[in-house]
């Protein structure tokens, strides 16, 4: 399974996960702080500063013993305030950025409790979210859905919040089924059995509950695989002339018979592609977020 966002992430902050993973953390860990060059790694930085001051002190002096033999007094005084000002401004530049967050550590902080990660999850939890992500995948991904023949589904807003409710609750799932586990492990009372039954069948029933919403994203899914099917099949159709000309040009051009099968082939493919729509938008509307 992959990484599960909050509808309003960025997209920036999406792709990130793919290039630097390492920066996003899991959802009990603590909320990461700002970080910059001097908090992250203080001696490095202050080391590579003293290096840079060194380089351009000496290489101010060399400048200056240089423009002293070669140029007028006056010419290399002014040459040498000129090189020291553009030393001065480029190490305060560099100092500078060293107090500055990275782009990426300020993007993934803001972010924070914004995006489940797969560790984030049981493995109860986490298949049936990996479930849930390639129904939505199939569905967004449909040639069905990029011509906007389920626009009134409305999928490109509605998944995405059905994709996030669903992680959160699974989420929660996990942390609770793992605190059940903590407690049942010391001895076994009734006391003990009379608080954890019911919390169990909670559990249970919040399972079976997502269970059902998942099933429902993957019958959806079908719809939509069966939609797309039929229209590369319709799309398979408009080749027919060819065929037809195909046959002119041999021994079969007298067989009427493949070339009305044409005909009916069309007209069956048109009633099986508006039924497949029909039932894909049906499916997609029990999905659909409350006003």
């Amino acid at each position: 399974m992959e990484p599960v966002f909050a509808p309003d992430v960025p997209a920036g902050v999406r792709r990130l996960y793919e290039h630097r993973p390492e920066l996003f953390v899991a959802a009990d860990a603590p909320r990461p702080k700002r970080e910059t060059s001097w908090s992250a790694a203080p001696g490095n930085t202050f080391g590579t500063l003293l290096v840079w001051v060194a380089v351009c002190v000496g290489g101010w002096i060399l400048a200056l013993i240089v423009m002293a033999a070669t140029l007028p007094t006056a010419v290399a005084a002014w040459g040498a305030v000129a090189l020291a000002g553009v030393a001065v401004l480029a190490t305060g530049g560099i100092l500078a950025k060293s107090m500055i967050e990275d782009r990426a550590h300020k993007a993934v902080r803001k972010q924070y409790r914004k995006y489940l990660l797969p560790e984030d999850f049981d493995s109860e939890a986490a298949w049936l979210l990996g479930r849930a992500q390639r129904a939505v995948k199939t569905v967004l991904e449909a040639t069905v859905t990029r011509r906007g023949l389920l626009d009134d589904v409305k999928n490109e807003l509605v998944l995405p919040e059905q994709l996030w409710d669903i992680a959160q609750v699974l989420r929660e799932q996990t942390v609770l089924r793992a605190r059940q586990q903590d407690i049942a492990r010391g001895a076994k009372t009734a006391e003990l059995d009379a608080v954890l039954g019911p919390q169990r069948r909670a559990l249970a029933l919040s399972a079976e509950a997502i269970k059902r919403k998942v099933d429902l994203l993957d019958q959806y899914a079908d719809r939509v695989r069966s939609a797309d099917a039929a229209l590369r099949a319709e799309a398979a159709l408009e080749d027919g002339d060819r065929y037809i000309e195909l046959l002119a040009r041999t021994e079969a051009a007298g067989d009427t018979a493949v070339v009305e099968g044409f005909t009916d082939e069309a007209t069956a493919l048109k009633d099986t592609l508006t039924r497949s729509i029909n039932a894909a938008r049906d499916a997609g509307r029990t999905l659909a977020l409350p006003e």
